[in-house]
């Protein structure tokens, strides 16, 4: 496939001896080929390799980096049409454009996506025959599956931020991308918040009510604290949401025994998360306190 090339450029008043920190250089270096990877994987898996170079360049009072970007079809190009992404990379100056950072037929990429949002939640997505409309406040922009795939992917917006860093430097007051013809996309260090990767939150994968007996390892009497249960194979923390029950305990109308068993109505929630899967427990109801047995059963007792 043709190669593409770009231009990457930080200006502002601590670069105008065409010198940039090589501490805050070498990160955003690395964060333009992060996002060009990143997307690559994020549209095309394996499929489709990025290959990009670097050689630095200069303009009066300001740093810019020249780019080369070259993308190899790992598969037929006939697997790739035929996958479920409809919106197929076909070049890297197309790969380039829906990210934002070269002006590609005049289409909205991920940067002027990003820029167009100033850092407000998305309030509904709409989908209908492969076209896309983000609402935000009343207002809308339509932008490409493939772009929305891209606002989506953490890694993406990991390295896009991670390349606006030099912003936070004093002295570098603006990012811009783009060639020869012109930027494609600038950022100010008073936007650079926009482009800050939002806090994932957790997704809820399981929520159901169960009947569950455990044996009491440790009660915590003080609020929101959670109960330590075994349930024969493995112990919970549980927190006890059964009023009636917790009354009770409280008025000291149950005591409580090593070996007593709960049998109960017992919530489970499965989470996903940054870190991992997370479960929860919440005891709703308490059906039955077993005392621990403390005499033989005999025939007709």
């Amino acid at each position: 496939m043709k190669p593409a090339q770009f231009r990457v450029t930080y200006d502002g008043p601590a670069l105008a001896s065409h010198q940039m920190d090589v501490r805050e250089l070498a990160p955003a270096l690395l964060a333009v080929g992060n996002a060009l990877d990143a997307a690559t994987r994020a549209l095309y898996g394996d499929r489709i390799k990025a290959q990009t170079t670097v050689h630095a360049s200069f303009k009066s009072g300001s740093f810019g980096i020249d780019f080369q970007l070259a993308t190899d079809w790992v598969l037929k190009v006939r697997d790739i049409f035929a996958s479920d992404t409809a919106t197929a990379v076909v070049n890297a100056a197309e790969l380039l454009g829906l990210l934002g950072l070269l002006t590609h037929k005049g289409r909205r990429g991920l940067m002027q996506v990003l820029k167009w949002l100033r850092g407000r939640a998305i309030e509904r997505v709409e989908i209908e025959e492969g076209k896309v409309r983000l609402l935000v406040e009343g207002e809308a922009i339509e932008i490409e599956q493939a772009v929305l795939e891209l606002l989506r992917d953490v890694a993406v917006r990991e390295a896009i931020d991670a390349m606006l860093a030099p912003l936070d430097a004093e002295g570098v007051d603006i990012f811009a991308s783009g060639d020869e013809d012109g930027f494609a996309v600038t950022v100010t260090n008073d936007e650079r918040g926009w482009f800050h990767v939002p806090a994932l939150t957790d997704e809820l994968l399981l929520d159901d009510v169960r009947k569950m007996a455990f044996s009491i390892v440790s009660l915590a009497f003080k609020e929101d604290n959670k109960w330590r249960l075994y349930d024969g194979a493995a112990t919970i923390h549980a927190t006890i949401t059964d009023q009636t029950f917790l009354a009770r305990v409280d008025q000291n109308l149950v005591s409580f025994a090593k070996g007593d068993v709960l049998i109960c109505m017992v919530r489970v929630q499965q989470w996903h998360s940054p870190s991992g899967a997370r479960t929860e427990y919440e005891v709703v109801e308490v059906l039955e306190h077993r005392s621990a047995a403390r005499q033989l059963r005999l025939p007709g007792t």
